[in-house]
């Protein structure tokens, strides 16, 4: 009867038994059992659910590229659908493509232009990419125009503070990002920019203690990961490269090896155990996977110095 309530049709045998598997964290047999459904209930009015749900026990398999080909087929069939999209651009952050998610969530605000979650992601996504400035601009503009009865948002309010301190208009802007970060309901988006804020400003301790919340909501997540193994990268009393190394490893593979970001940093690992050509070979592969983003690798002039200084070494 829930079935006939909510699709008008008589139930899907094989998406029932897929929802079954699913809840039960089965992930791998439900994948088979709504990729089946799929095959013999093409455009049902089930579909776009099933093909959400599906996506999620591909990611959960590390099929990473086959689930993101689902979420974008749901995000451009219902374009009104918050949460297609949102899930499509956190996939595309988890890989290290922040200027797709930014696109992303782009498309989104053209159906709801004034929802706090998705301009404070399109924020996010843009200034985890470094730029454009004109799309920068566009999710300022947008923050904008969110009511003032809107629910509070944290991410939303981080990004903010963030950009006014790119401005050099931030004044109380990093403490109120801990603030932020200090909130029990602190999302990983704002862990992250405060813990790789921390990072650069030598604040290992301090990264460390928002990193750690932040690995308790994504134990997985590859920035996460990454974050960790940087902080164990600097010089001083934390500085481990074995345990860096093999944080980050763990990072890459959780990306499938497609995320320029964390093999820059298993490259600078190896650096760091003396491993040039280890070094050399991942760092080429991170250069390789940074020309195939939409836009450019953020950090891909330090990149191309460390490979200048690992082909000068193994060379000699």
């Amino acid at each position: 009867m829930k079935w006939w309530r909510t699709w008008k049709t008589l139930p899907v045998y094989s998406w029932v038994k897929a929802a079954k598997h699913y809840k039960e964290g089965k992930f791998e047999t439900a994948a088979h059992w709504y990729e089946r459904g799929l095959k013999r209930h093409k455009n049902h009015p089930a579909e776009l659910c099933a093909r959400l749900d599906l996506a999620y026990c591909l990611f959960q398999g590390k099929k990473l590229e086959e689930a993101e080909s689902h979420l974008k087929f749901v995000a451009h069939h219902m374009p009104h659908s918050k949460e297609a999209h949102l899930r499509l651009a956190r996939l595309q952050l988890w890989t290290g493509r922040s200027l797709d998610a930014a696109w992303t969530m782009r498309r989104a605000l053209r159906s709801s232009p004034h929802e706090p979650e998705l301009v404070a992601f399109f924020m996010y996504s843009v200034l985890d990419n470094g730029g454009p400035k004109y799309l920068l601009k566009e999710a300022i503009d947008a923050s904008l125009c969110i009511e003032e009865e809107a629910e509070f948002n944290l991410l939303l309010e981080a990004t903010k503070a963030r950009v006014s301190q790119i401005r050099g208009k931030g004044a109380g802007a990093q403490e109120y990002l801990e603030r932020l970060a200090g909130n029990e309901k602190a999302p990983l988006e704002v862990l992250l920019i405060v813990g790789e804020l921390a990072i650069k400003d030598r604040e290992i301790a301090k990264a460390r203690r928002y990193l750690r919340k932040a690995l308790s909501i994504s134990p997985d997540h590859p920035r996460v990961l990454s974050l960790l193994a940087e902080s164990y990268l600097q010089s001083g009393p934390f500085y481990n490269p074995d345990y860096a190394q093999q944080l980050v490893t763990t990072a890459c593979q959780n990306t499938n090896w497609l995320s320029p970001r964390e093999m820059h940093v298993l490259a600078e690992a190896y650096y760091h155990q003396e491993d040039k050509i280890s070094a050399l070979i991942i760092a080429s592969k991170a250069k390789e996977e940074g020309s195939r983003l939409l836009g450019t690798y953020r950090d891909a002039a330090m990149l191309d110095r460390l490979i200048e200084n690992l082909s000068t070494g193994t060379q000699a």
